[in-house]
């Protein structure tokens, strides 16, 4: 089966901004790729350059892994980051996938850099799957790819080709949970707590949100608001609360409490499954109402 090598091309070392807020994300995001990739029979690798002197040890890792496929994830921070390392792995061979929310707003735009072979735009799982397994057929040519949805690639004549979105996964229940296995947590969790006296760590619950605020308008995860049921999300949180040491989670969905019902559900079978948990969101939560407050203080 294919082998990927997927990049969080975060290095603390070289972003000041990230070293003064002293709370490094997980990359979660790659963490959901990698484990439904590697659900469907693909080897995958993380490279996580968080903790990385410089890109010297992205280039150790290529020789050391021989990956077929590299995917590298950009956010705007690390748009420069991602180019450099997707020219290191073009120049080794590796065919180069690039993905994440800031190509995702004008995918053909990164087609201009000859070292990106494709780009994978929208929630990516189920389409990054699928050209891995293309390459296992040794069929990753413009003539495949046309019939592909959610990706740019240049077609024989070199001219940008945008698909449309794929549909995104209706039931997230599906998902595999993140791949966490794949990096250093307790690095993450050590650095949280001997910076902010605590330990957080990242859990998602939905994906996508309807409000179209034009900054985001073209989120990776759309506009189709989906949930994972209170259930899947407890037992989430029971196997954490079992394997690591930290303090509370930290939500980061896209658009925090749509539903009141979904948070007085949660509360209940978080409580059933013995996986209370302090947490805080993403942001300062605005919806205050009294209720609502209840339910978040009880978990």
């Amino acid at each position: 089966m294919a082998k990927i090598l997927l990049c969080h091309p975060l290095f603390l070392s070289k972003s000041p901004e990230e070293q003064a807020s002293s709370s490094p994300y997980f990359p979660l995001g790659l963490l959901y790729l990698a484990a439904y990739v590697r659900q469907q029979g693909h080897t995958v690798i993380i490279f996580d350059g968080t903790f990385e002197a410089d890109e010297s040890s992205f280039a150790r890792a290529l020789e050391a892994e021989a990956p077929h496929v590299v995917g590298v994830s950009m956010l705007i921070p690390t748009r420069e980051m991602a180019l450099t390392l997707a020219q290191m792995a073009s120049d080794f061979g590796a065919t180069v996938v690039l993905g994440g929310p800031e190509v995702t707003k004008d995918p053909c735009a990164y087609l201009a850099y000859p070292q990106v072979d494709v780009i994978v735009h929208h929630e990516g799982e189920q389409t990054l799957a699928a050209l891995l397994d293309l390459v296992d057929a040794d069929d990753l040519s413009p003539a495949t790819l046309a019939h592909e949805l959610g990706i740019a690639f240049r077609d024989s004549d070199g001219r940008p080709v945008l698909r449309q979105p794929r549909r995104p996964i209706d039931n997230l229940d599906e998902l595999p949970l993140p791949a966490r296995d794949l990096i250093d947590m307790d690095r993450y969790l050590e650095t949280w707590r001997q910076s902010s006296g605590y330990a957080s760590l990242t859990i998602s619950t939905a994906r996508g949100c309807p409000y179209g605020c034009e900054w985001c308008r073209d989120a990776v995860h759309g506009t189709e608001f989906r949930q994972r049921s209170p259930e899947h999300v407890a037992a989430e949180m029971k196997m954490l609360k079992e394997t690591y040491n930290f303090d509370r989670l930290r939500v980061i969905d896209d658009v925090d409490g749509m539903s009141r019902e979904w948070l007085d559900a949660w509360a209940e079978a978080a409580e059933a499954a013995d996986a209370v948990l302090p947490f805080e969101a993403l942001n300062e939560l605005e919806r205050k109402d009294i209720p609502m407050l209840d339910v978040r203080d009880s978990l």
